[in-house]
């Protein structure tokens, strides 16, 4: 295995980090209640785009760091699944690029912000999720993982239907996506061998 220090472990764990602190501290500055309707990333950050381009980049750029350390761990190749964490990342960038738009109404930036989430949080899930699901049959713990994942991603509805519309809908789901990859790939919770079908072009 080739020496890559951004898919070392040190950085992938440090990276992890700093994305999970500046995730949960942001949507608390300047007064921000994450539990409001009105206290979401988007409407915090739309005259403070700086600070959501840093949210971006640390929270999307670590979890397809820690994504791809999870692959080179079980010696796995995928360029479909590389493919869809760098759509991941733009569609990041597409969250970023439409804020500041007006809630009054469903205007086409306020319809293009809500596509593009929805495209990033399925984006960031997919490369994880069917990773595990492909290889279940190779690793006998993919399987929980894989309803590990499903468990993370339907916390955004389950916050949606309890709560209503709020930062909690990011906050947590991302913070737990961001403490799974650090169990799947910095504890012994999961055994690591290498996957039979270690390189894969689809």
């Amino acid at each position: 295995m080739k020496r890559n220090i951004l898919l070392s472990r040190g950085f992938c764990i440090g990276f992890l980090a700093v994305a999970f602190v500046y995730g949960l501290v942001l949507l608390f500055c300047w007064g921000n209640n994450p539990a409001s309707e009105t206290g979401t990333l988007s409407l915090l950050c739309e005259d403070r785009k700086l600070f959501f381009w840093i949210w971006g980049i640390l929270t999307s750029g670590s979890i397809i760091a820690n994504t791809q350390y999870m692959y080179r761990r079980f010696s796995y190749k995928s360029r479909l699944y590389d493919t869809l964490c760098i759509l991941a990342f733009i569609s990041m960038a597409m969250i970023a690029l439409t804020l500041g738009h007006s809630i009054a109404d469903w205007n086409p930036k306020r319809i293009a912000h809500w596509v593009a989430t929805g495209v990033f949080i399925a984006l960031t899930v997919a490369p994880i999720l069917l990773f595990f699901l492909k290889n279940r049959k190779a690793h006998k713990q993919f399987t929980a993982l894989a309803l590990c994942t499903v468990g993370i991603l339907m916390t955004f509805v389950v916050i949606f239907v309890f709560v209503g519309k709020s930062a909690l809908m990011e906050m947590i789901p991302i913070a737990l996506i961001e403490i799974f990859l650090f169990v799947v790939n910095f504890t012994r919770a999961v055994k690591v061998h290498p996957l039979k079908e270690a390189v894969s072009s689809k």
